[in-house]
């Protein structure tokens, strides 16, 4: 009998042909954040290739949520080229997702183009900072969450003019939503730190605000 792999799937209003989706793995081809045709082509062979969904990694809220200097954001300048990408995409009849995040202090950007103390669920000292000269964080305050949440909706508004049919919520892997769910960071003594639903409340905010939004 077929496999249930191969079959349809429903997720909310999306339909994919498939269950195979290309997870989000760091591609490397945006040098200087500039979204590369071969960034494109790359995904394009995933549709070609017959999966349902494929994933373009860490696409940023901000420039400042970037983690390094080559990895693309979501804004007005990148709308068009990520337009492109997604249209590869469809032309195979699959669906393109974007991975959107900020990287807070786990950044490595150069001091020159970034700010000199990235926002954290907690202040003080920055160990990643120790490699890039950014030796303290700043505790985010509730207009930093309000911001940083407005910029997840942005980015997410873009990434559906852009084409894209879903968008994944980057909560993992030491950024920043992150730095506010694990307690090897999060120390906060307020609503947003302490229990597991506590620290879970700013990127539950985060999350509810993009699915308003789009």
């Amino acid at each position: 009998p077929k496999s249930k792999a191969f079959t349809p799937l429903t997720i909310g209003p999306l339909k994919l042909r498939n269950r195979f989706i290309k997870a989000a793995t760091n591609e490397g081809m945006c040098k200087n954040g500039v979204i590369s045709k071969g960034l494109a082509k790359f995904h394009e062979n995933v549709a070609e290739g017959g999966a349902a969904m494929t994933t373009v990694a860490y696409c940023a809220t901000s420039k400042d949520g970037q983690t390094f200097i080559d990895q693309a954001h979501l804004s007005t300048d990148t709308v068009a080229d990520f337009k492109a990408l997604t249209d590869g995409v469809h032309k195979h009849g699959a669906a393109a997702q974007a991975q959107i995040t900020h990287a807070g202090a786990f950044t490595f950007l150069p001091k020159s183009i970034s700010t000199q103390k990235p926002m954290s669920a907690n202040g003080g000292f920055n160990k990643f900072g120790v490699m890039t000269g950014r030796y303290l964080k700043k505790k985010m305050n509730r207009s930093d969450m309000d911001a940083i949440s407005n910029e997840f909706v942005t980015a997410a508004i873009h990434a559906k003019e852009a084409g894209f049919d879903a968008v994944e919520l980057h909560m993992g892997h030491g950024y920043l939503l992150a730095q506010f769910i694990t307690p090897l960071y999060n120390a906060r003594k307020d609503e947003y730190g302490g229990n597991i639903q506590n620290r879970m409340r700013f990127p539950a905010e985060v999350l509810s605000k993009v699915l308003d939004a789009v």
